[in-house]
């Protein structure tokens, strides 16, 4: 298990959250939740880049964290759902507000991360997905 060498610095909101949101696929993750994907073997489909061990880890830190609640049925096979926590629901403002933030500097960001000479090709996301997803539950 990894053992943290550096103290966490718990004196200031940025760093909080930091530590919340800290992980790849983390805020991925708790919009697909608040999109009703429950199910860890849906999130792994719209997210096909994570492994599902990376997964397992993320969601777990989310449930210690308390932003996600984890829901074991007693069934064979085991099945597994997360939904968001309070304050879970609480973090989703951010998260929406860094994808319009995204989307807004799209043409400015994507010109310099491309730059990058350690970016060597870019790939599509779930994005899309979770708009479509969106779109079929306003309409549906």
């Amino acid at each position: 298990m990894y053992e943290r060498k550096i103290p966490l610095t718990i004196d200031c909101g940025l760093h909080l959250t930091r530590e919340v949101l800290n992980g790849k696929w983390k805020p991925a993750l708790l919009k697909a939740i608040s999109l009703d994907i429950k199910r860890p073997s849906q999130m792994l489909r719209l997210l096909p880049d994570a492994t599902r061990r990376v997964l397992n880890v993320q969601l777990k830190e989310l449930e210690m964290h308390g932003m996600v609640e984890k829901k074991i049925f007693p069934q064979l096979p085991p099945k597994v759902e997360y939904s968001l926590t309070a304050i879970g629901w609480s973090l989703m403002p951010i998260i929406d507000a860094m994808d319009q933030w995204g989307d807004a500097n799209r043409s400015f960001l994507e010109t310099v991360i491309t730059q990058d000479p350690k970016i060597t090709q870019t790939a599509k996301s779930a994005c899309l997905a979770y708009g479509q997803i969106t779109i079929e539950r306003k309409t549906g």
